[in-house]
């Protein structure tokens, strides 16, 4: 029963990180997580047991993945977000030469 709760976690982890790492965020993965890990703390286990087999399972190293992938989502994005900025910036400074007058098309 016990083992069944981190298997699961497990799998939702794994899920998690593939959703990431194909562009689909999906939150409903992540309330499953959340209440996966409230399944986990509320067992009738004390705390040293429920991190030895948090370390048996390999959810230590699945959760460094995790993060991994989170940390390169969130930097990769960022970097969308500036480079639109950058763009933006760009077409607003051409956007503002052009608006100007134009010496050369007025008549004399």
């Amino acid at each position: 029963m016990n083992i069944d709760i981190f298997n699961e976690y497990k799998e939702i982890d794994l899920q998690i990180i593939e959703s990431i790492k194909e562009d689909r965020e999906d939150e409903t993965l992540f309330e499953k997580r959340e209440e996966a890990i409230k399944n986990i703390v509320s067992l009738d286990l004390n705390k040293t047991e429920i991190k030895r087999i948090y370390l048996e399972q390999g959810l230590y190293d699945l959760d460094k993945k995790l993060e991994c992938a989170i940390v390169e989502k969130i930097s990769s994005v960022k970097a969308e977000i500036k480079e639109i900025a950058n763009k933006k910036q760009a077409n607003l400074g051409y956007a503002t030469a052009n608006r100007g007058s134009n010496f050369f098309s007025k008549r004399v």
